[in-house]
């Protein structure tokens, strides 16, 4: 590690709130560029950058830091883009599973589409908490965990409120299916 990188880090987990400043200039940049070659979207690659500096700061992750400051910021962003990846490939095949129900057909686009519009119809049916899970979980791709804390209720409330939506909307997809 470099002079200037360890004397940054001590002062970081000494908590200076300069250094941290100094380190968001420093570094910023090239971690937005890291992030935007893995995910190649420029929006979502500040928006990781952003959220990694907000999460160094609020749980102070620099207290444990052991390995060099450059390796530890690459190695988060890197891990970062990779769960987001993750996270989005999950939540297009359990999108997928749910309005399709069946492998992928060479129409999968066409249906893809037309099962969304039908899905915007009967959302409004389900119960405001089930589709607020439910968009949470599904349309913006959170975890089941993220979307407990962000709507202050337990895991165990977000899986029960899912399971309803599921179940409301596979019943209100189906009779749709049958007057169309």
């Amino acid at each position: 590690m470099n002079t200037n990188d360890q004397l940054l880090l001590n002062r970081l987990q000494n908590g200076d709130d300069t250094a941290f400043a100094q380190l968001f200039e420093l570094y910023r940049r090239w971690l937005v560029y890291v992030a935007l070659t893995m995910l190649d979207d420029e929006t979502e690659a500040h928006d990781t950058v952003q959220d990694f500096f907000m999460d160094c700061w609020e749980r102070k992750l620099f207290t444990s830091v052991n390995v060099s400051l450059k390796s530890f910021l690459h190695c988060s962003i890197r891990n970062r883009c990779l769960n987001k990846l993750r996270n989005e490939a999950l939540r297009k095949k359990k999108l997928k599973k749910l309005l399709v129900g069946e492998e992928t057909s060479a129409g999968y686009e066409e249906q893809h589409d037309e099962l969304w519009d039908q899905l915007s119809l009967v959302l409004p049916k389900v119960p405001p908490m089930s589709a607020k899970v439910f968009q949470l979980t599904y349309v913006s791709g959170f975890t089941r965990k993220e979307v407990a804390e962000l709507m202050g209720i337990s895991p165990s409330t977000v899986k029960h409120q899912l399971a309803r939506a599921l179940r409301i909307l596979r019943g209100l997809l189906e009779r749709v299916k049958l007057y169309t």
